[in-house]
């Protein structure tokens, strides 16, 4: 009995990797498929890098401004007194 409960650990752990590995799967990817995957893989690639784009370029032109003076509000016109 006691050498079935330090055997339990080790099926069960043996029995979820059973059931949680995948299985060949004998499909066939047609061209529409694997072009449609292309396409949605370019697509995050493409939003992954907008997304770093706008995370850093715009505070980065942000601080530029700041640092340089060139803001527009500093500049007042005669019709603004």
């Amino acid at each position: 009995m006691t050498q079935l409960l330090r055997l339990l650990p080790c099926l069960t752990l043996l029995a979820l990797t059973f059931a949680i590995s995948p299985e060949v799967a004998h499909a066939y990817g047609g061209p529409g498929s694997v072009i449609s995957g292309i396409g949605t893989f370019l697509a995050l690639v493409a939003a992954l890098l907008a997304s770093v784009f706008g995370f850093l370029w715009f505070p980065l032109k942000r601080l530029y401004k700041k640092m340089t003076g060139d803001e527009e509000e500093q500049q007042e016109t005669p019709a603004s007194q």
